[in-house]
């Protein structure tokens, strides 16, 4: 058997609800930029009315909700 003092057991403790707490967080933030961009794969930004609108069809050009234009898809850049 080891001899463990309290101070040794509250150490370890602690460092593994450290670990997980941080691996979990991890997990959560490669989930989350994977949903967004697959959301982000259906937005369109007209070229007229520069108008963002969300088309989950998989045509190569998209028509503007707000005024019409016929538009390319283009992959959307976050500033």
């Amino acid at each position: 058997m080891f001899r463990v003092t309290l101070d040794g057991m509250i150490a370890v403790f602690l460092a593994i609800i450290l670990c997980s707490v941080f691996f979990a967080w991890v997990a959560a933030e490669i989930f989350q930029k994977g949903r967004e961009n697959r959301r982000r794969k259906f937005f369109v930004i007209c070229g007229i009315c520069d108008h963002v609108f969300e088309d989950p069809s998989d045509h190569d050009l998209a028509e503007c909700p707000r005024c019409g234009a016929m538009n390319e898809r283009e992959k959307v850049i976050e500033i």
